[in-house]
């Protein structure tokens, strides 16, 4: 299975123009870092549907998903929403490839370098304590729509450059255990609504609530 995305951003749609500029900028602001990273055609993978709003799900964002090396984790308040879980389902998926690319690779991930890249726009509060404690994040929560585009601010440029090396650093490990032939995205599928959903209300239990209770 051959590598065609550096990473996969997973989001909360919206249709206002913070989202918008959000998602565009940092997706314009990750391809050029990671051009000096990874080879020009492993892309960065953004669902440009979200962003015309609405709760719907697209069979092929699974493969996608298994295709890129990582994924960012855009976290607003109601990126862990019960009622749509989308987002939920790609997160915990990303954990289920991230195990297995670490044991194909003969060790653990390391603590705080895992798979999932957490950055946080709006609610650091509301992250959750599991990934607050397990896994390095950014917080962009100071970013207004009235500032300069992220790749040319002075306050998040320096990150998205640290991101971009984290991922180029995580593609060069993985690319062997990417491209063996067992590895087949084509078979793979996010965990079901039901499954997600008892997810969060285990979770909800058992570290602070997740933000829409």
């Amino acid at each position: 299975m051959p590598i065609r995305y550096s990473c996969f951003i997973s989001y909360r749609h919206g249709q206002r123009k913070l989202a918008e500029r959000i998602i565009n900028d940092l997706t314009e602001a990750l391809a050029s870092e990671l051009e000096v990273w990874v080879n020009n055609d492993e892309e960065v993978y953004v669902d440009r549907d979200r962003l015309k709003g609405g709760d719907f799900y697209n069979e092929s964002l699974a493969e996608a998903l298994c295709e890129s090396v990582c994924m960012i984790m855009i976290f607003t308040p109601n990126y862990f929403s019960p009622e749509h879980t989308f987002c939920a389902r790609e997160y915990k998926a990303m954990e289920k490839l991230e195990e297995q690319r670490f044991q194909a690779m003969g060790g653990r991930a390391e603590n705080k370098r895992g798979l999932i890249i957490p950055i946080v726009f709006r609610g650091e509060e509301c992250l959750p304590k599991e990934i607050k404690e397990r896994r390095q994040y950014y917080n962009f929560d100071e970013f207004l729509l009235s500032d300069t585009e992220i790749f040319r601010h002075p306050q998040y440029a320096p990150k998205i450059r640290e991101i971009a090396e984290i991922i180029g650093n995580h593609y060069r490990r993985l690319r062997p255990v990417l491209q063996d032939p067992k590895h087949d995205c084509k078979k793979f599928t996010l965990p079901s609504e039901d499954e997600i959903k008892q997810w969060l209300e285990s979770a909800q239990g058992a570290t602070s609530p997740f933000p829409g209770r």
